[in-house]
C-alpha cells in the first residue's frame, strides 16, 4: 500500500485534513525522538472543561478540536479520562443536558456516549501573562478554567451508571 495512491482516492478536504494531521504527528514524533518536550502539560482534575484534540477519526467518532469534561484525572499519569460536550441538544440517552456552564458559552450536552482516555498532550492550553488556561472566549477577549458544578458532574455520573447497566 502506498500512502499517496491512498491519499490521492480522498477528496481535496480529506487529504488536506489528513495531510494537516500526519504533518502535525511527524512535528511531535521529531520532538520526542530528540527528548523534546512537546508542549506544556497541564494539570488537570475532575470537572474541569477542557479542549481536546481529538486527532483524525472514522465513522461517527469525533475528529479534531472539541470541548470535554474531566471526568478522571491522576497527577502523575499521562492519561485522563474525559466525556466531550456539545452545542446540539438530542432525544438520545447517550447526550445528557447538563445546563449551562459557567464561564463557557454554548456547550451544555454531554455526549456520553463517547468517553474517551486521551494523553494529557492532547489538551489545548492558552497561556496568557504566564498562567496557562483551558479556555480563551473570542467574544469577550477572557481567558478562564471553566468547570461544571458538582450537580452538573452527578446528571453525567448517573447517565454513565444507568448506560453501564443498560449494556448488561
Amino acid at each position: 500500500m502506498n500512502i499517496n495512491d491512498e491519499l490521492n482516492k480522498l477528496n481535496t478536504n480529506q487529504q488536506q485534513e489528513l495531510e494537516k494531521w500526519f504533518a502535525e504527528q511527524i512535528f511531535k514524533l521529531n520532538k520526542v525522538n530528540k527528548n523534546e518536550q512537546l508542549n506544556y502539560v497541564p494539570y488537570v482534575t475532575r470537572k474541569q472543561v477542557v479542549w481536546v484534540d481529538f486527532g483524525v477519526n472514522v465513522g461517527q467518532e469525533l475528529n479534531h478540536s472539541h470541548p470535554a469534561v474531566v471526568l478522571y484525572s491522576r497527577p502523575n499519569v499521562g492519561t485522563v479520562l474525559v466525556a466531550p460536550l456539545t452545542s446540539k441538544s438530542n432525544t438520545s440517552d447517550v447526550v445528557i443536558d447538563i445546563g449551562e456552564i459557567e464561564n463557557f458559552e454554548g456547550f451544555s450536552y454531554c455526549k456520553i456516549d463517547q468517553l474517551r482516555a486521551v494523553s494529557k498532550l492532547r489538551i489545548q492550553t492558552k497561556k496568557h501573562e504566564n498562567k496557562y488556561y483551558n479556555n480563551y472566549n473570542r467574544e469577550t477577549g477572557e481567558y478562564s478554567n471553566p468547570e461544571l458544578s458538582t450537580e452538573q458532574m452527578n446528571l453525567i455520573d448517573k447517565a454513565i451508571q444507568e448506560l453501564k447497566f443498560k449494556s448488561k
